[in-house]
């Protein structure tokens, strides 16, 4: 699977932050009455259409300090409604707003039918400020299969190189955690290959061949309807 460079490394500093951290609850904030920060917006599937409703999103406060213990506030959750909408309303401490970042994230959702339900990140938020409206809408994508041949294996030698790039173009207005997946194929791999891929929405695959020292990028759109499967062939020569 595939994430962006910059969501990978968040990810990354995350897990070392909760590895070794203490939590503190800050839920009181979401009382707040005055110069409030509020996050609004949809949790949705198949490609932003369809709403997912009672998941619970979360927001914390991770920061570093430069002594002592990693920390994680708790500052506000909720549950999307019937229509997939969610609102979290909270007060920024005087140590938030020049330190640290928010994270917002929804519970992992146990579900067969989704590609990768672990991650289960929405986004990482610097330098939050407060009386201030942030829209934040979410697409959890569903799980589709591509029964991938690939021909011609076995001309793969010396410095010829081969792979594929399937893109999940997030739909306009929306973040996801999971955006592709890349793999590379050498004369050692079996022709045929079940991959899982992003179901009910647009997947962009790249096609990259370097063939005596001369690479070729070819592209092409498919759309599978989740939880089937699409035979598609890949010739390396072609």
């Amino acid at each position: 699977m595939k994430i962006g460079k910059l969501s990978l490394l968040i990810i990354l500093g995350i897990v070392l932050f909760i590895s070794c951290s203490k939590e503190e609850d800050d839920l009181i904030s979401q009382n707040c009455e005055a110069n409030c920060t509020e996050i609004v917006g949809k949790v949705m599937t198949n490609n932003g259409s369809t709403p997912i409703p009672n998941l619970k999103i979360s927001l914390v406060w991770n920061h570093n300090p430069n002594s002592g213990p990693n920390l994680i506030r708790k500052k506000a959750s909720t549950k999307t409604d019937d229509e997939g909408n969610y609102s979290l309303k909270f007060y920024l401490r005087d140590d938030e707003l020049d330190n640290g970042f928010h994270r917002l994230y929804h519970d992992e959702i146990e579900n067969s039918e989704f590609l990768a339900p672990n991650l289960n990140g929405i986004t990482a938020l610097f330098n939050l400020n407060r009386d201030t409206l942030l829209l934040q809408n979410h697409n959890v994508v569903k799980k589709a299969f591509v029964n991938l041949t690939l021909l011609n294996l076995d001309d793969i030698q010396g410095s010829n190189k081969f792979w594929t790039n399937f893109e999940y173009p997030s739909p306009s207005g929306f973040s996801q955690s999971i955006d592709g997946a890349i793999r590379s194929w050498t004369n050692d791999f079996e022709s045929n290959q079940l991959l899982e891929i992003a179901g009910n929405q647009p997947v962009v695959i790249e096609i990259v061949r370097k063939i005596n020292d001369i690479t070729t990028r070819e592209n092409d759109t498919i759309f599978v309807d989740a939880g089937t499967t699409l035979n598609y062939t890949v010739d390396f020569n072609n």
